[in-house]
């Protein structure tokens, strides 16, 4: 597909007008492509539709969704845990590391030593412990940190020193330094960091979220951070995307805003075509495909 929304054969590169994928790969190009729209049309007007592969880890997007009924089977792509759990550790070492006094200061060309953190004995909690959690759980104890992750289901994960039941999140959150959400949107999640998880935070503490901006309740993240608890937020996600530029968000000095950008680096292509050429292996080998969604997942 060209960029004016035109399809032709990799091979002849004969243009024809009538397309009917039976295998598409919704790769970063189709989805912020000029010809976005076409591409979505195509693919959901497919009567032979019989898998696609998702660029995306998740699948609470409506083109995703409306791709998800479409499509006989659907499969995810989780291999943007690792850029994301890059994006962790910046905003982590840049509160440690005190960056926003070092950068005032060079600002000011005033030179005065600053007393630091250090991610080594840190304490981190990570709600929603899946495939993100775990990229950051094994950077983070590589470096000397401790973490707690919380999911639903029990039993040991790599880079976590213990694994505990999501209920007990305002349990856990008082012990940790830094608090990552990383769960997906769904009715149960909506809002869950709230007034009385702000409260449950240390007066030092950094909280950080790569999951939802729904899984926010950002009126009640300013009044926390106004009020000294938690000490810093830094947010790749918001409730409204793009971020209205009358949000206070934007200019809060205590919270630092990257545009759900997190995942977006050439690795992270990289990684997602490998996912797909690994899948399309299993395809035409009548073997499982890795991550295919249960179709109960697009249901209205």
């Amino acid at each position: 597909m060209t960029d004016e929304g035109q399809f032709y054969h990799a091979g002849s590169r004969v243009v024809t007008d009538k397309v009917e994928p039976e295998i598409v790969f919704g790769s970063l190009d189709c989805f912020f492509s000029p010809a976005a729209g076409a591409f979505v049309l195509a693919v959901t007007r497919s009567d032979r539709l019989d898998w696609f592969q998702s660029p995306a880890a998740g699948v609470d997007n409506a083109v995703l969704k409306a791709i998800g009924k479409a499509a006989k089977h659907y499969t995810t792509n989780h291999r943007q845990a690792e850029a994301m759990s890059e994006w962790a550790l910046w905003a982590a070492l840049d509160f440690f590391r005190e960056g926003p006094v070092h950068r005032a200061q060079q600002e000011a060309a005033k030179w005065k030593r600053v007393q630091s953190r250090e991610i080594a004995s840190s304490r981190w909690l990570i709600v929603g412990y899946g495939s993100i959690g775990e990229a950051v759980g094994a950077r983070v104890t590589a470096l000397g940190g401790h973490v707690t992750g919380l999911r639903r289901s029990p039993g040991p994960a790599p880079g976590a020193h213990e694994i505990f039941p999501a209920g007990l999140v305002l349990d856990e959150l008082p012990k940790a330094d830094v608090v990552l959400l990383c769960v997906p949107h769904t009715p149960e999640t909506e809002g869950m960091a709230g007034p009385a998880f702000f409260s449950r935070m240390k007066p030092d503490a950094l909280f950080l979220n790569l999951g939802r901006g729904a899984l926010v309740d950002e009126d009640a993240l300013i009044a926390a951070l106004d009020e000294g608890r938690p000490a810093f937020a830094a947010l790749d996600v918001t409730k409204e995307e793009p971020l209205p530029s009358d949000s206070p968000l934007w200019h809060h000095p205590k919270v630092r805003i990257t545009p759900h950008d997190s995942s977006q680096t050439m690795g992270t292509i990289l990684r997602a075509d490998d996912t797909f050429v690994e899948n399309l292996h299993r395809y035409l080998n009548g073997e499982p495909l890795k991550h295919l969604t249960d179709r109960k997942a697009f249901e209205d």
